[in-house]
Protein backbone atom coordinates (compact mmCIF):
# COMPACT_ATOMS: atom_id res chain seq x y z
CA UNK A 1 0.00 0.00 0.00
CA UNK A 2 1.60 3.12 -0.79
CA UNK A 3 1.85 6.41 0.91
CA UNK A 4 -1.49 8.17 -0.96
CA UNK A 5 -3.59 4.45 -0.34
CA UNK A 6 -2.55 5.20 3.31
CA UNK A 7 -3.36 8.82 3.93
CA UNK A 8 -6.82 7.75 2.42
CA UNK A 9 -7.79 4.83 3.93
CA UNK A 10 -6.60 7.28 7.36
CA UNK A 11 -9.50 9.88 5.87
CA UNK A 12 -11.91 7.51 5.22
CA UNK A 13 -12.15 6.31 8.64
CA UNK A 14 -11.68 9.54 10.22
CA UNK A 15 -14.72 10.49 8.07
CA UNK A 16 -16.44 7.32 9.03
CA UNK A 17 -15.78 8.45 12.95
CA UNK A 18 -17.28 11.86 12.16
CA UNK A 19 -20.32 10.54 10.93
CA UNK A 20 -21.03 7.74 13.89
CA UNK A 21 -20.10 10.66 16.42
CA UNK A 22 -22.67 13.03 14.84
CA UNK A 23 -25.34 10.17 14.93
CA UNK A 24 -24.78 9.39 18.32
CA UNK A 25 -24.92 13.26 19.84
CA UNK A 26 -29.09 13.21 18.94
CA UNK A 27 -29.32 10.28 21.37
CA UNK A 28 -26.73 11.31 23.80
CA UNK A 29 -28.52 14.58 24.36
CA UNK A 30 -32.04 12.75 24.38
CA UNK A 31 -30.74 10.47 26.87
CA UNK A 32 -29.76 13.06 28.72
CA UNK A 33 -32.67 15.22 28.53
CA UNK A 34 -34.84 12.09 29.90
CA UNK A 35 -32.70 11.56 32.69
CA UNK A 36 -33.61 15.08 33.67
CA UNK A 37 -37.13 14.77 33.27
CA UNK A 38 -37.25 11.67 35.45
CA UNK A 39 -35.10 13.32 37.93
CA UNK A 40 -36.98 16.47 38.59
CA UNK A 41 -40.52 14.02 38.02
CA UNK A 42 -39.55 11.87 40.78
CA UNK A 43 -41.17 13.64 43.82
CA UNK A 44 -44.63 13.18 42.07
CA UNK A 45 -43.38 10.04 41.43
CA UNK A 46 -42.91 9.62 45.00
CA UNK A 47 -46.32 11.42 46.03
CA UNK A 48 -48.24 9.04 43.28
CA UNK A 49 -46.70 6.13 44.65
CA UNK A 50 -47.52 7.35 48.27
CA UNK A 51 -51.62 8.23 46.98
CA UNK A 52 -51.74 4.89 45.86
CA UNK A 53 -50.53 3.15 48.85
CA UNK A 54 -53.14 5.06 50.90
CA UNK A 55 -55.62 4.02 48.34
CA UNK A 56 -55.49 0.40 48.63
CA UNK A 57 -55.22 0.53 52.40
CA UNK A 58 -58.22 2.44 52.13
CA UNK A 59 -60.49 0.31 49.55
CA UNK A 60 -58.74 -2.96 50.24
CA UNK A 61 -58.20 -3.44 53.98
CA UNK A 62 -60.38 -0.98 55.66
CA UNK A 63 -62.58 -1.29 53.30
CA UNK A 64 -65.52 -2.64 55.67
CA UNK A 65 -65.37 0.52 57.87
CA UNK A 66 -65.06 3.04 55.05
CA UNK A 67 -67.84 1.58 53.10
CA UNK A 68 -69.80 3.85 54.99
CA UNK A 69 -67.87 6.64 54.51
CA UNK A 70 -67.40 6.34 50.90
CA UNK A 71 -70.03 8.82 49.37
CA UNK A 72 -68.14 11.10 51.41
CA UNK A 73 -64.37 10.13 50.21
CA UNK A 74 -65.25 9.97 46.69
CA UNK A 75 -66.40 13.46 46.62
CA UNK A 76 -62.93 14.53 48.30
CA UNK A 77 -60.73 12.42 46.58
CA UNK A 78 -62.74 13.72 43.00
CA UNK A 79 -61.95 16.99 44.01
CA UNK A 80 -58.26 16.70 45.04
CA UNK A 81 -57.83 14.83 41.70
CA UNK A 82 -59.42 17.51 39.78
CA UNK A 83 -57.74 19.80 41.23
CA UNK A 84 -54.18 18.53 40.21
CA UNK A 85 -55.10 17.72 36.66
CA UNK A 86 -56.80 21.62 36.66
CA UNK A 87 -53.66 23.44 37.80
CA UNK A 88 -50.93 21.05 37.65
CA UNK A 89 -50.97 20.82 33.96
CA UNK A 90 -49.77 23.56 31.40
CA UNK A 91 -50.39 23.71 27.15
CA UNK A 92 -53.59 22.63 25.10
CA UNK A 93 -55.92 21.44 26.42
CA UNK A 94 -55.97 18.39 24.32
CA UNK A 95 -52.10 17.01 25.20
CA UNK A 96 -51.20 19.22 28.75
CA UNK A 97 -47.81 18.03 30.47
CA UNK A 98 -46.82 18.34 34.04
CA UNK A 99 -45.23 21.84 35.26
CA UNK A 100 -43.11 21.64 38.19
CA UNK A 101 -43.56 25.13 38.97
CA UNK A 102 -47.63 24.55 39.32
CA UNK A 103 -47.32 21.11 40.61
CA UNK A 104 -45.91 22.22 43.15
CA UNK A 105 -48.15 25.14 43.98
CA UNK A 106 -50.80 22.96 43.83
CA UNK A 107 -49.22 20.15 46.25
CA UNK A 108 -48.57 22.89 48.61
CA UNK A 109 -52.09 24.43 48.05
CA UNK A 110 -54.13 21.09 48.95
CA UNK A 111 -51.39 20.62 52.19
CA UNK A 112 -52.88 23.49 53.17
CA UNK A 113 -56.52 22.93 52.81
CA UNK A 114 -55.60 19.10 54.51
CA UNK A 115 -54.69 20.77 57.24
CA UNK A 116 -56.69 23.18 57.77
CA UNK A 117 -60.55 22.00 56.32
CA UNK A 118 -60.34 19.36 59.94
CA UNK A 119 -59.72 22.40 62.10
CA UNK A 120 -62.63 24.53 60.23
CA UNK A 121 -65.04 21.27 60.26
CA UNK A 122 -65.00 20.75 64.19
CA UNK A 123 -64.67 24.43 65.33
CA UNK A 124 -66.88 25.83 63.08
CA UNK A 125 -68.96 23.64 60.74
CA UNK A 126 -70.32 21.16 63.29
CA UNK A 127 -71.34 23.28 66.11
CA UNK A 128 -73.10 24.91 63.93
CA UNK A 129 -74.89 22.59 62.58
CA UNK A 130 -75.36 21.17 65.42
CA UNK A 131 -76.43 24.32 66.93
CA UNK A 132 -79.26 24.73 64.48
CA UNK A 133 -80.81 21.18 64.57
CA UNK A 134 -81.32 21.63 68.06
CA UNK A 135 -82.80 24.65 67.93
CA UNK A 136 -85.10 23.85 65.14
CA UNK A 137 -86.14 20.63 67.11
CA UNK A 138 -86.87 22.81 70.95
CA UNK A 139 -88.26 26.11 69.11
CA UNK A 140 -91.60 23.84 67.92
CA UNK A 141 -91.81 23.70 71.94
CA UNK A 142 -91.25 27.00 73.04
CA UNK A 143 -92.64 28.20 76.25
CA UNK A 144 -93.94 31.43 77.40
CA UNK A 145 -93.64 32.38 81.38
CA UNK A 146 -93.55 35.42 83.30
CA UNK A 147 -89.87 35.82 85.60
CA UNK A 148 -87.97 38.22 87.42
CA UNK A 149 -84.69 38.39 85.80
CA UNK A 150 -81.78 40.55 86.40
CA UNK A 151 -79.29 42.36 84.16
CA UNK A 152 -77.87 40.35 81.01
CA UNK A 153 -74.11 39.45 81.12
CA UNK A 154 -71.85 39.24 78.16
CA UNK A 155 -69.65 35.65 79.08
CA UNK A 156 -68.92 34.82 75.24
CA UNK A 157 -68.18 37.64 73.08
CA UNK A 158 -66.99 35.69 70.31
CA UNK A 159 -70.37 33.95 69.88
CA UNK A 160 -72.08 36.88 70.75
CA UNK A 161 -73.21 35.22 73.93
CA UNK A 162 -75.14 36.47 77.08
CA UNK A 163 -76.20 34.86 80.29
CA UNK A 164 -78.89 36.39 82.65
CA UNK A 165 -80.03 35.31 86.57
CA UNK A 166 -83.73 34.89 87.16
CA UNK A 167 -86.18 33.49 89.36
CA UNK A 168 -90.39 32.74 89.84
CA UNK A 169 -90.61 34.54 92.98
CA UNK A 170 -88.82 38.15 94.07
CA UNK A 171 -88.31 37.42 97.93
CA UNK A 172 -86.09 34.46 96.59
CA UNK A 173 -83.91 35.72 94.01
CA UNK A 174 -80.64 35.26 96.59
CA UNK A 175 -78.79 32.67 94.00
CA UNK A 176 -79.93 29.88 95.91
CA UNK A 177 -81.58 26.74 94.68
CA UNK A 178 -84.95 28.91 93.07
CA UNK A 179 -82.32 30.82 90.71
CA UNK A 180 -82.36 29.76 87.33
CA UNK A 181 -80.10 30.39 84.64
CA UNK A 182 -81.05 31.74 81.33
CA UNK A 183 -78.71 32.35 77.96
CA UNK A 184 -79.07 34.48 75.15
CA UNK A 185 -77.64 33.71 71.68
CA UNK A 186 -77.66 33.82 68.02
CA UNK A 187 -80.01 31.54 66.07
CA UNK A 188 -80.05 30.89 62.77
CA UNK A 189 -83.63 29.37 62.56
CA UNK A 190 -84.61 32.83 64.27
CA UNK A 191 -82.17 34.76 61.47
CA UNK A 192 -84.05 33.28 58.92
CA UNK A 193 -87.88 34.08 60.37
CA UNK A 194 -86.84 37.86 61.43
CA UNK A 195 -85.55 37.91 57.77
CA UNK A 196 -88.58 36.92 56.17
CA UNK A 197 -90.86 38.80 58.96
CA UNK A 198 -88.73 42.15 59.36
CA UNK A 199 -86.37 42.07 56.94
CA UNK A 200 -83.70 42.41 59.49
CA UNK A 201 -81.26 39.47 61.60
CA UNK A 202 -82.09 38.72 64.76
CA UNK A 203 -79.78 40.07 67.24
CA UNK A 204 -79.61 38.77 70.93
CA UNK A 205 -78.50 41.78 71.82
CA UNK A 206 -81.59 43.82 71.81
CA UNK A 207 -83.01 41.33 74.04
CA UNK A 208 -80.73 41.67 76.75
CA UNK A 209 -81.43 45.64 76.16
CA UNK A 210 -84.65 45.04 77.32
CA UNK A 211 -83.70 44.20 80.62
CA UNK A 212 -81.71 47.17 81.88
CA UNK A 213 -82.23 47.60 85.47
CA UNK A 214 -80.65 45.18 87.72
CA UNK A 215 -83.85 43.06 88.86
CA UNK A 216 -86.83 43.20 86.12
CA UNK A 217 -90.17 41.82 85.78
CA UNK A 218 -90.45 40.21 82.66
CA UNK A 219 -92.55 37.68 80.48
CA UNK A 220 -90.45 36.01 78.36
CA UNK A 221 -90.38 33.46 75.42
CA UNK A 222 -87.82 30.98 75.72
CA UNK A 223 -87.26 27.17 74.67
CA UNK A 224 -85.07 24.10 76.09
CA UNK A 225 -84.16 23.33 79.76
CA UNK A 226 -81.56 23.83 82.36
CA UNK A 227 -79.38 19.93 82.27
CA UNK A 228 -76.45 20.29 84.72
CA UNK A 229 -75.02 17.04 83.49
CA UNK A 230 -75.19 17.87 79.33
CA UNK A 231 -74.46 21.78 80.10
CA UNK A 232 -77.88 22.48 78.43
CA UNK A 233 -79.42 25.48 79.10
CA UNK A 234 -82.86 27.39 78.51
CA UNK A 235 -82.36 30.25 76.11
CA UNK A 236 -84.61 33.49 75.62
CA UNK A 237 -85.87 34.28 71.98
CA UNK A 238 -88.08 37.39 73.28
CA UNK A 239 -88.83 39.18 76.21
CA UNK A 240 -90.70 42.20 77.56
CA UNK A 241 -89.45 43.67 80.76
CA UNK A 242 -90.03 46.30 83.41
CA UNK A 243 -87.95 47.45 86.06
CA UNK A 244 -88.52 46.63 89.58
Amino acid sequence: MTGEDKSLDAALKALKKAQRTAAEAPQTDAKQKKASASHGAAPFALWAKIVAACDMIWNGWLKPVTRFFSPITRRIVGFYRWSFRTFAYAGPSGDPTLSRNRAGFTVLALAIITIAAPFVLVQQVIPTISRTIYDAGMLASMKEDRLFLGRPEMINPERDLFQVMGCRDIKGCDGGDNTIYFRLRDNIIMDVKYWTTRFEPYDPAEIAGAMVSELNDCTIRYYGRRVKALGWYPYIVSASCVPV
